[in-house]
């Protein structure tokens, strides 16, 4: 007998087969991009530490810029212009003056925080860094 094609059934096992494989990979490369998007946020966040440091050294104290700017990246590079971490911003970042990280008064010091943006894979997600090097997060991901 001469057979052209596939049956039914083989059809059938391929198509489970590839709905196993893909119901394990797209939550692994999910999780991959959240990763690197977690990257974003703490290189920014340790970049922006060492430019306030900078500025401080330079100027006695530390700038700030407005947090609830439309765009905040033109918000922290019309007052940090060294700031230059990419095209796209998934985090926005704000500047706290005279606080660390666990809201205690201190002069001078400050304290950043970067919260994912909405429509992102971390939505929500709060990243903070000091003056002190001190860091936390909301997710309880080391960094």
């Amino acid at each position: 007998m001469n057979k052209k094609g596939f049956s039914l059934i083989e059809l059938l096992v391929v198509i489970g087969i590839l709905s196993i494989l893909a119901s394990i990979a797209i939550p692994m490369y999910r999780g991959h991009l959240r990763r690197a998007q977690r990257a974003e946020a703490f290189t920014n966040l340790q970049s922006l530490r060492l430019l306030e440091e900078r500025y401080y050294s330079q100027n006695g104290t530390y700038v700030a810029w407005d947090c609830n700017a439309a765009d905040n990246l033109t918000a922290i590079r019309s007052v940090l212009p060294q700031f230059q971490p990419g095209s796209s911003l998934r985090f926005r970042y704000c500047l706290t003056l005279n606080q660390d990280i666990n809201g205690n008064a201190q002069t001078p010091c400050f304290s950043i925080t970067a919260t994912g943006n909405n429509g992102t894979l971390v939505a929500g997600e709060t990243y903070s860094i000091d003056c002190n090097n001190n860091k936390s997060s909301s997710t309880g991901v080391a960094w």
